[in-house]
């Protein structure tokens, strides 16, 4: 890995630290965080089904199929 060292002065970072990545892994961690964000609202929901009685209880999703089916 070619390593380059560039100072950035304090007064335009606030003194804080900055990372620098590619175009690439930012976009690549941008749509991860996308997908982790979409994923946890499928759990939220799921679970506000489940606390309202709107979900239905199987051992198989041949089961799940014939249940749901029927209601």
């Amino acid at each position: 890995m070619n390593a380059h060292m560039i100072n950035i002065p304090k007064k335009l970072t606030g003194g804080k630290e900055l990372v620098v990545l590619s175009r690439d892994e930012y976009e690549h961690l941008v749509r991860r965080n996308q997908e982790i964000v979409e994923v946890l609202q499928i759990i939220a929901d799921g679970e506000k089904a489940y606390r309202q009685g709107k979900t239905i209880v199987a051992s198989s999703l041949d089961e799940a199929l014939k249940i749901y089916a029927k209601s």
